[in-house]
């Protein structure tokens, strides 16, 4: 490909629960808007979870995470940013540059078949373990 100043670039998006609890669809196309706006080229856009927060964000206990793979120019970033800050149903972002590497590789990860065990269930597996050990013995 030329060196068209486009680069791959991987963007998680924290919005407002209730907003993509209601309106999922609505809420995957204020993320790519929000890039399209800009000139990025959206490769893949979805809701990838909903969860509990660790601590409350602009007075969100909760929050959804879309997940976005797209190409756009360097130089347009700090735009991108500018709009993801001013819009009020995105509570935060990240976007990190993944050029070099191939999205099937770091997309993969997020698919619930790819993730590991949370480390909760692995607590609890290990303490059954140890209880039946000592009581064998």
């Amino acid at each position: 490909m030329a060196d068209d100043g486009k680069r791959l670039y991987e963007g998680l998006f924290l919005v407002d629960s209730g907003f993509a609890n209601k309106e999922p669809e609505a809420a995957v196309e204020l993320c790519k808007g929000v890039l399209e706006k800009h000139g990025a080229t959206v490769i893949r856009c979805e809701l990838w979870s909903e969860t509990r927060l660790a601590y409350e964000v602009r007075k969100n206990k909760r929050g959804a995470y879309l997940l976005a793979a797209f190409r756009a120019d360097t130089m347009k970033m700090g735009e991108i940013e500018l709009e993801c800050r001013l819009t009020e149903r995105i509570v935060r972002y990240q976007f990190l540059n993944r050029e070099g590497i191939p999205m099937e590789k770091w997309y993969r990860r997020y698919e619930i078949s790819q993730r590991p065990p949370r480390r909760e269930a692995d607590a609890v597996e290990t303490e059954s373990i140890e209880t039946e050990e000592a009581a064998a013995s």
